[in-house]
C-alpha cells in the first residue's frame, strides 16, 4: 500500500507543477497583453526634416492627336477640336462628353476660353484636364 500511496503522491505532485506553472504562465501572457492598455505610455511625435526637390514646371501638353483619313473613312475629331464650330457629334467623340454635356456645350457658344468652358455646369476638374490638349476656341 505504501508503495502505491508513494507513486500516487509523486504523480499528483508533479501535476500541480504542471498546473502551477501553466497557471503562471497565462497571467504572464495576461499581463503582457493588457500591460500596454491599462498602462500605456505617452507618445511623442518624432519630427524629420527632409528637403525636397524644387518643383519642376509643369510638363507642356501633348499635341492632339491626329488620326489618318482615307477616302472612306473619316474621323470625327482630328487634331483639336474648335468648341464654337464643332457639330454635337464631334463633341460627344471627346472624353468625358456625352449627348447633355455636348448640348450644353452648344448652348454655352461662343466660348472664348477654358474659364468659360469652366463655367459650364457639369464641366469638373478631370473633365478640362481631359479636353485642354483635344480642344480650341
Amino acid at each position: 500500500m505504501n508503495i502505491w500511496l508513494g507513486n500516487l503522491w509523486q504523480t499528483a505532485d508533479s501535476e500541480r507543477k504542471w498546473a502551477l506553472a501553466l497557471a503562471a504562465g497565462v497571467l504572464l501572457l495576461g499581463g503582457l497583453t493588457l500591460g500596454p492598455a491599462l498602462f500605456p505610455s505617452p507618445r511623442v511625435p518624432t519630427i524629420t526634416r527632409q528637403t525636397l526637390a524644387p518643383v519642376a514646371a509643369a510638363p507642356s501638353a501633348d499635341p492632339a492627336p491626329v488620326y489618318p483619313r482615307t477616302a472612306s473613312v473619316q474621323p470625327l475629331i482630328s487634331g483639336r477640336l474648335n468648341l464654337n464650330t464643332a457639330t454635337s457629334e464631334q463633341l460627344e467623340a471627346l472624353p468625358e462628353v456625352g449627348p447633355s454635356m455636348a448640348a450644353l456645350i452648344v448652348k454655352a457658344r461662343p466660348l472664348r476660353s477654358l474659364a468659360d468652358l469652366d463655367a459650364i455646369k457639369g464641366v469638373g476638374e478631370s473633365t478640362l484636364k481631359a479636353l485642354t490638349p483635344l480642344v480650341s476656341f
